[in-house]
C-alpha cells in the first residue's frame, strides 16, 4: 500500500473511531447487529461475537439483551447462538414496501393529478397511523398541509378508512386495533369509534374512503386501497376543495382508471362490497 493509501486507511479508522466514540452504546448495538447478519439465521455464540468486535463480554451481553427485548437479537433456546430477530426483518420489508410500491404507483398518480387537477397522495398504513410516502400537488391553490415523510392518525382519514377497511374486517379487531386512537380534527369528524367505524363499513361497501372535511375544514379527500391479495399495502387519494362540490363516486372511478395499469398480479384493486352483518358494533 503506498504512504497515501495508508494515510487514507488510517483517516478512515480515525474517522470511524471518531463517530463511534460520539454515542458507543449505539454503535455497539449496531456493530453487533451487522456481525449477526453475516452469520445468518444459525447465528452465533457470544464469545465469538465479542471475538469479532473486540468487545467484553459482560459489557456485549447487556446489549444483546436489550436488543432482544426489542426483537432485533433473538438467542436459540438450544444453542444459546445469538441471530438477528424479527424486528430486522420487519423494518426491511416495511422500507423495501414502502419504496417498491411508490416506484410503482407514482406514475398513475402524476397522471392522475394532471388530469384532475387535484392533490393526490400515496400512503401506508403503519400501526394506527398513515405515511404520507408520496404527493403530487395541483396547479390550484389546494392546501392540505401534507408532505411525504408526515404521518396522520389513520382514523377520519379517506386513506386510512380505505386501508382498515381491509385490515380490520370485524369491529372487534377494529376496536382492539384503534383503542384510544381517534382523535376527532374537526367539526364533522366521527366522536366515538362506533361513528368512525361506521365510515370504514361504508368505504368497503364502496370500494373507496371518504374525508367530508373531517381532517382539515374546507377540504373533502377520496381514497382507493391497493391489495396484495386481500392485505392493504397502500391507498390513493385525491384532495379537493369542498367548496367545488366534487362528484366523489367519479373521482373513485378516475383513481381506479389510473391505477389500473400500472398494478400486476397479485396487487390489485378493491371491488365494492358488503361487510358480513355480524362485524357491526
Amino acid at each position: 500500500m503506498t504512504r497515501a493509501g495508508e494515510n487514507e486507511a488510517k483517516g478512515s479508522d480515525s474517522n470511524d473511531k471518531i463517530q463511534r466514540s460520539a454515542m458507543p452504546s449505539v454503535d455497539k448495538a449496531l456493530r453487533a447487529l451487522l456481525v449477526l447478519a453475516e452469520a445468518g439465521p444459525e447465528g452465533m455464540p457470544l464469545i465469538e461475537v465479542a471475538k469479532k468486535l473486540g468487545l467484553n463480554r459482560s459489557s456485549l451481553h447487556v446489549t444483546l439483551g436489550a436488543l432482544r427485548f426489542r426483537d432485533f437479537v433473538a438467542q436459540s433456546p438450544i444453542t444459546g447462538y445469538y441471530r438477528l430477530g424479527s424486528a430486522v426483518g420487519y423494518l426491511s420489508q416495511s422500507y423495501l414496501n414502502s419504496l417498491d410500491i411508490r416506484l410503482t404507483l407514482r406514475p398513475a398518480i402524476l397522471r392522475l393529478a394532471d388530469q384532475i387537477n387535484e392533490v393526490c397522495h400515496i400512503a401506508v398504513l403503519e400501526g394506527q397511523e398513515i405515511l404520507y410516502i408520496e404527493k403530487i400537488e395541483s396547479r390550484r391553490a389546494i392546501q392540505p398541509g401534507t408532505r411525504v415523510g408526515m404521518r396522520l392518525p389513520a382514523l377520519t382519514t379517506a386513506m386510512g378508512r380505505a386501508m382498515v377497511a381491509y385490515e380490520c374486517p370485524t369491529f372487534e379487531s377494529f376496536k382492539i386495533r384503534f383503542k384510544n386512537a381517534l382523535t376527532p380534527r374537526t367539526k364533522n369528524a366521527p366522536k366515538t369509534l362506533e361513528e368512525e367505524w361506521s365510515r370504514i363499513v361504508d368505504a368497503r361497501r364502496m370500494g373507496f374512503g371518504v374525508d367530508n372535511e373531517e381532517n382539515v375544514e374546507g377540504l373533502t379527500a377520496v381514497a382507493v386501497a391497493v391489495l396484495d391479495d386481500a392485505r392493504p399495502i397502500a391507498a390513493v387519494s385525491a384532495v379537493s376543495l369542498a367548496s367545488d362540490k366534487p362528484d366523489l363516486q367519479e373521482q373513485a372511478r378516475l383513481i381506479r382508471k389510473a391505477l389500473k395499469p400500472v398494478l400486476v398480479k397479485p396487487l390489485h384493486l378493491p371491488m365494492p362490497e358488503d361487510l358480513p352483518a355480524s362485524s357491526g358494533p
